[in-house]
């Protein structure tokens, strides 16, 4: 079963920074072999989940900036309880290209425009909840992450926050330029006071407040010539918000895309772009982070 849902104030889609749905389309199949390392905490989350579903019971999962569904795709068919899933995220055109998950354990799939804001609200005290989301967190304002982390403490939920960089990237063969690019990079992505590369730790820290234990697990991309359309943008994307940060980039910027682009189209190139997940699961004693 699918339902949609429109939560936002006068049906507005509260689009304040919008994310393009190819994107989202060209990363999922990085994001989901990236994501296998994780698979000891999802199992970890089924076995408590599991321990508190009464007869006829669904877990529920909240999918935070859920997008065109990928969190989903990839989470649903590894946890084999029965499942309630709200996909939540601020942009209504994603939500409605939003692909669908065929699998048996999801129960209900519900689609709803909103805000991590309305995370306390929709937490149900009926039955155990897992928060998750992916390639979100770096986007988050440090409030908006508090928030989550204060919401999941208090209400006992576990959580799944997956996919978040690091600001680590690493590039073979090496260019000059990298250094300049990467530091331009991470500042556009800390623009506005976001949390950028700083917020899989700055998220943990929040957590470890509350008593929450956390796992930190790498998940890194590991891109080469056999994702051509993937690395292309990603480059191309890179020194784009680079340039944005710094216009004294424009040229310098063009010539290192030119360079990137010629090592991908001779199968030179290879790249690592670094990122985290997060479990948590309460009321169970998790391995102290690598690192």
């Amino acid at each position: 079963m699918e339902r949609d849902r429109d939560d936002s104030p006068e049906g507005t889609a509260l689009v304040t920074r919008p994310v393009a749905a190819d994107w989202l389309g060209l990363r999922r199949e990085a994001d989901h072999q990236a994501r296998q390392s994780t698979m000891a905490g999802i199992q970890r989350i089924e076995a408590w989940a599991g321990a508190q579903l009464g007869p006829g019971q669904a877990v529920q999962v909240i999918d935070l900036g859920a997008g065109t569904g990928s969190n989903q795709a990839w989470l649903a068919p590894r946890l084999s309880l029965p499942q309630r899933w709200l996909l939540l995220d601020h942009d209504a055109q994603l939500l409605e290209v939003s692909t669908s998950t065929e699998v048996e354990q999801v129960v209900d799939t519900e689609r709803s425009v909103g805000s991590v804001d309305q995370l306390p609200e929709l937490i149900s005290a009926d039955s155990p909840t897992v928060v998750t989301c992916a390639a979100l967190l770096d986007l988050l304002s440090p409030r908006e992450a508090s928030l989550i982390a204060a919401t999941v403490a208090a209400r006992g939920s576990a959580a799944l926050l997956s996919l978040t960089v690091t600001g680590e990237v690493a590039l073979d063969p090496a260019d000059p330029l990298d250094d300049q690019i990467a530091a331009a990079f991470d500042a556009h992505q800390r623009r506005d006071e976001l949390l950028g590369p700083d917020a899989a730790e700055a998220v943990a820290a929040r957590l470890r407040e509350h008593r929450t234990a956390v796992e930190v697990v790498p998940t890194d991309w590991v891109l080469d010539s056999s994702q051509p359309q993937l690395l292309a943008r990603y480059l191309t994307d890179r020194a784009a918000a680079a340039v944005e940060q710094d216009e004294a980039l424009r040229q310098p910027a063009e010539q290192w895309v030119r360079r990137r682009l010629d090592q991908l189209e001779t199968g030179e190139l290879r790249v690592r772009v670094g990122h985290l997940d997060l479990v948590c699961v309460p009321q169970a004693a998790s391995p102290e982070p690598a690192g």
